[in-house]
Parts: C-alpha cells; structure tokens; sequence
C-alpha cells in the first residue's frame, strides 16, 4: 500500500475516471428508467428521451476511453475501468432495442415485460449508488452487489413464466415476438450482472 502512494504521488491521476463513471452510470440508470415509463405512457416525449440519453451515455463513454489513452495513471485497472464502461453502454443499448423491437414488432406492454423492466430499472440504481461511492468508500459499494445481483435474478424467472405461458399459447409468431423483446431486457440485465461482476472485482482490490 505504501508503495502505492509512494507512485500515485509521483504519477499523480490526470482526469478524474470515479466521476467518469459515475456520470455513465447516471445516464444510463435514466435511460433505464425512461423505457420503463415509456411502457406505461408510451409517448413521444419518452422515446425521444431515450434516444436522447443513449447518445448522452455514448459521449461520456467515448471521452473516458480517450482519457484512459491519454492517462499515465487511473485510480485502478484500465482494463476494468473499460470493461466497466462497456457493460454500462450495452445496458442502455438494450433498453433502447427493447423500445425500438416493441415499436416494430407491434408488441404492447404486458405484465411480464413491465416487472422485467422494473426489477432492471432498480439494478441500474443501485449500480448507480455503489459507482457513486466507489471512491470515498468502497466498502459501501459492496453492500449492493448481492441486491443488484438479486434483480437478475428475479428477471431471469420472469423471463422463463413469460416464455413458459407464451408456448402454452397457439400463436407461434406472437410467441417468437414476445421472446425477442423478454430477450433483449434480459441481456440488459446480463449486461449489468457481468458490469457488477467488475465492480466486484475493483472494489476488492481497492480494499
């Protein structure tokens, strides 16, 4: 540890990566919140506001990746500074083709798809609060982890009712629909289960 120190003086962090992420996260965690209102009211304003937010996410994530090109040091790995980020954006990406396969398979909200996007909607929350507090206190960010954990759990049951009663159907094309869209919210949260995974990583790390 003291080693440590001795280095981070002597190559002291350029850009602040914890703020960074912390901005990615926000974003995302609104984009997600924004399909899961966009269910329910399904307006124009909301799509846009989604679209919006993905481009939002998109720019933070380009300009850390030039920052970690341009830093000397980071505050911990690169590598899982880049993974991290990554996982992030392909969460909102899903969120957005979760809309955009809706709006164009012609599939409405039902229950299942309502419960999947709110238990991804309280995931990216509480990675929201856990990257909030990385830097000041790690140890709080690991407090999360077994709850944002729980969230995938508990769509990935979803997912199995939701495909389960759509094969007891007799609507095989309905059926194929309503699995691409159960599909692309569970690869959301997929997304965020291996982006937990890292900050799992670097919060044992930082400890």
């Amino acid at each position: 540890m003291a080693g440590n120190r001795f280095i981070d003086r002597l190559f002291p962090v350029k850009y602040d990566f914890y703020e960074m992420l912390s901005s990615q996260a926000r974003m995302n965690s609104t984009g997600v919140e924004t399909l899961f209102k966009w269910l329910s009211e399904g307006t124009a304003a909301e799509e846009a506001a989604l679209i919006e937010a993905v481009d939002k996410a998109d720019e933070i994530r380009m300009d850390m990746e030039k920052r970690l090109i341009q830093a000397f040091s980071t505050p911990f790995d690169r590598g899982d500074l880049y993974s991290i980020s990554i996982g992030m954006d392909k969460i909102i990406e899903y969120a957005k083709s979760t809309m955009l396969s809706m709006k164009a398979y012609n599939v409405p909200a039902n229950d299942i798809i309502i419960r999947m996007a709110d238990s991804l909607k309280q995931g990216a929350e509480l990675f929201t609060a856990a990257i909030g507090c990385l830097k000041r206190n790690p140890s709080k960010s690991e407090t999360s982890i077994a709850r944002i954990r729980g969230t995938h759990t508990v769509i990935e049951q979803l997912y199995r009712d939701g495909m389960a009663a759509e094969f007891k159907g007799t609507d095989p094309l309905a059926a194929f629909k309503q699995r691409e869209v159960y599909h692309h919210i569970k690869d959301a949260s997929a997304n965020l289960e291996d982006a937990v995974d890292i900050l799992h990583r670097i919060v044992v790390r930082l400890t």
